[in-house]
């Protein structure tokens, strides 16, 4: 097993040859409707940064195409804070992410138009899968879900290092005080932790090597 404690402080970021190998091993499952639903997980996490409980507590009406995006109509958790209003988050239909994501929600509603969940939850029956629309996910599950998924692909991850790649993907395209806008507009964080990001990626820069120039 992949030992998150040690990795923690080694690693920044997710980087795409790792993120591949748990996309590719969450479409691996005994249960098809497991491999069709993981996946979506992985992909909507990575894309947007959010934490594992804003994802977990999607409902099936927080969530709406168009023709060009998905929409998600979050419900924002802060610390300290007892009411957040809700941000609504969309991703662009040419995100190949988004391909994951949008077969989840079709098969969801073509076979299960009346559950609220838009997560649906599965228990195991005598080796059997039995798909439960009446309940959903947690928090806890979904960490259960990325967890499983490096551990068989011996990728060190956990659910804030989404938040952490999507923050520092974010700064990395525009390392400017936009730039710090927009981690604290797309994983919806403090302008300190902001800045946070924008200081680690200063600082990578500061140490790579100078290259020689040629004579």
């Amino acid at each position: 097993m992949t030992n998150v404690d040690e990795d923690r402080g080694k690693r920044p970021i997710l980087n795409a040859v790792e993120f591949d190998l748990l996309l590719s091993q969450a479409r691996v499952n005994d249960c098809d409707f497991l491999a069709l639903r993981n996946p979506a997980i992985l992909c909507l996490i990575r894309i947007t940064g959010k934490r594992r409980a804003e994802i977990a507590a999607l409902k099936k009406n927080d969530v709406w195409v168009d023709e060009s995006y998905i929409y998600f109509n979050f419900g924002l958790l802060k610390k300290h804070k007892d009411k957040v209003p809700n941000k609504v988050r969309g991703i662009k239909l040419s995100d190949p992410f988004s391909y994951p994501i949008l077969n989840y929600i079709n098969y969801v509603n073509e076979n299960y138009p009346e559950s609220d969940n838009f997560w649906l939850g599965v228990w195991p029956v005598f080796g059997n899968y039995v798909i439960r629309p009446d309940i959903g996910l947690t928090g806890k599950q979904i960490y259960n879900i990325i967890r499983e998924c490096g551990d068989l692909t011996d990728v060190a991850v956990w659910p804030h290092l989404f938040r952490e790649t999507a923050g520092g993907e974010t700064i990395k395209a525009d390392p400017t005080v936009y730039g710090v806008r927009k981690v604290m507009d797309r994983i919806d964080v403090t302008e300190r932790t902001a800045w946070a990001y924008m200081n680690r990626y200063v600082t990578s820069v500061i140490n790579r090597p100078i290259e020689k120039e040629e004579k």
